[in-house]
């Protein structure tokens, strides 16, 4: 994975380098009102696991909130930017009925701590094919990496499961400008490999700048993870209103 970046990396800043525009770099700062609605199936040593709601089976909290981070080194029409967001549920419950997960058996009417941490982190670059006037067409080609852990926890058996997943995307951005310094936009970014593998990752939102250097935005964003891989499956679903602070520099 830490030569596949530093690849991406060293790619992308030679597009950079070659361009002439003055850089401009943006850093935002956003809160995601998310909604959790996923799904785990966890296989091992040829025991196979349950398909474990992680809200209604566990408990895991469905509505939290999320900070993440954004900078964007802009060239003119060339874009690179790194995103992260730490995206972390945790719940308490006395299950219903037996579970099975990474070959553990939690039995029903046992009380679980579960937990399931992610941590997104995104690099991408943006080339727009339209920019003028405050409207602007782009095509983005960017690499997700999930690193994280899900976890079930009760007075007699401990079971974890580590998550390390690098995945390429492609996707499109867009932006419509409006009267009285409002625009509107989103993107989309994500990958489909048949019904056992897909992802994406869309917003679109309303754009207001009250100062030459500032852009406030709020919208709506919706993120999906499907994996399945024989006996193992997951499937997480992010979605909820956002709002977003942006600083150019």
């Amino acid at each position: 994975m830490k030569k596949l970046v530093a690849a991406v990396i060293v790619f992308l800043a030679s597009i950079l380098a070659s361009s002439t525009a003055h850089a401009l770099v943006d850093v935002d700062a956003r809160y995601w009102f998310s909604n959790l609605d996923s799904k785990v199936k966890a296989t091992s040593g040829g025991v196979i696991g349950t398909d474990i709601d992680l809200v209604k089976d566990l408990g895991l909290d469905d509505k939290k909130g999320f900070l993440e981070g954004r900078v964007t080194l802009e060239l003119g029409s060339h874009k690179l930017r790194y995103a992260f967001v730490p995206l972390k549920w945790d719940g308490s419950k006395t299950i219903t009925q037996t579970i099975t997960f990474g070959g553990q058996t939690y039995s029903a009417s046992t009380a679980v701590d579960s937990e399931l941490k992610l941590d997104y982190h995104r690099l991408a670059y943006e080339y727009d094919i339209i920019d003028m006037l405050n409207n602007r067409l782009g095509v983005i080609f960017e690499v997700k990496y999930f690193n994280g852990e899900a976890r079930l926890k009760s007075s007699t058996v401990d079971e974890s499961q580590k998550i390390n997943l690098p995945i390429p995307t492609v996707g499109i951005a867009g932006q419509v400008g409006l009267p009285f310094l409002f625009s509107v936009g989103g993107e989309v970014t994500g990958i489909y490999a048949g019904n056992k593998a897909y992802i994406f990752d869309a917003e679109a939102g309303v754009n207001v700048k009250p100062a030459p250097f500032v852009l406030i935005s709020g919208g709506y964003r919706v993120f999906k993870l499907h994996v399945e891989n024989n006996d193992d499956k997951g499937d997480i679903t992010v979605s909820g209103p956002f709002v977003n602070l942006k600083a150019d520099f």
